[in-house]
């Protein structure tokens, strides 16, 4: 009787530690998968952690100066001006009280002090370009959102439905 009991408990421990480990394994897999490869489900490249947002900033504004040829004094100006906005839209999105329609006013108002700020430190060549830039950004934004409207990467079946 001892013995069943013994190992009746024996089994349920083993039972026990075993459904513990199936429950943790995907939990800390999934984190795992997120912190090394910042990829969704279906493999595309999601968004960055926190503290890789400093990095990318720094990386952006590195590849515009190049682009844009910038001076050294003149990239100064625009990491600083790129710090205002990032701040000022930062302290809009804390705000809590306003409406959606405030809120966006206020957003398209600080836009457009940051594009005369740029105005200002760039050349015309170089806001062309910029801007040039900024549109091409854009119409990439808005197809991988029409993209994930239709369900998908916009591909069709042979019968030519998405």
């Amino acid at each position: 009787m001892k013995k069943q009991l013994l190992s009746l408990a024996l089994l349920l421990g083993l039972i026990a530690s075993a459904s513990e480990a199936s429950f943790a394994a995907p939990a800390v897999f999934g984190q795992e998968q997120r912190q090394d490869d910042h990829r969704d489900k279906d493999g595309r490249q999601g968004r960055k952690g926190p503290r890789q947002d400093g990095q990318r900033r720094q990386q952006r504004l590195d590849a515009m100066a190049k682009e844009l040829d910038l001076s050294s004094k003149q990239k100064s100006k625009v990491e600083k001006i790129f710090q205002e906005q990032q701040q000022q839209m930062q302290a809009l999105r804390g705000q809590s009280g306003q409406d959606r329609s405030q809120r966006h006013a206020q957003a398209q108002s600080i836009r457009q002090s940051t594009d005369k700020k740029l105005k200002d430190v760039l050349s015309k060549k170089q806001y062309a370009q910029f801007e040039a830039k900024r549109q091409e950004r854009m119409r990439q934004m808005q197809s991988r959102q029409g993209d994930q409207r239709r369900g998908g990467s916009g591909r069709r079946d042979v019968n030519g439905r998405s």
